[in-house]
C-alpha cells in the first residue's frame, strides 16, 4: 500500500473518532449510529499502528458500504477519494 493510501486512511479513521464524540445527545438512534461507525472503524485503528500490513481493504469498504446504504454516510469513501486522487 503506497502512503497516499495509508495518510488516507489515517484521515477516515481520524473522522470516525469526530463522528463519535459528536454523536449528538445520548439517545437510542444515536448510540446505534455511535455503535456502527465504531464498529465498521475498530480494526483500522489496530491496523494503522502495524502500518497497514494485512489490513483487508475489501473488508473495511464492506462495511463502508453498510453505513452508506442503513445511514447514509457517505463521506468516508468521499473524503477518502479525494485525497487518493490528489
Amino acid at each position: 500500500m503506497n502512503d497516499l493510501r495509508k495518510r488516507a486512511y489515517k484521515t477516515l479513521n481520524f473522522q470516525a473518532f469526530l463522528d463519535i464524540k459528536n454523536g449528538g445527545t445520548f439517545c437510542e438512534e444515536n448510540f446505534k449510529r455511535t455503535f456502527r461507525i465504531a464498529h465498521a472503524f475498530h480494526n483500522l485503528a489496530e491496523y494503522i499502528i502495524l502500518d497497514l500490513q494485512g489490513f483487508d481493504e475489501s473488508e473495511f469498504w464492506e462495511r463502508i458500504g453498510v453505513l452508506e446504504e442503513q445511514l447514509g454516510l457517505y463521506h468516508y469513501r468521499k473524503a477518502f477519494n479525494e485525497i487518493i486522487n490528489q
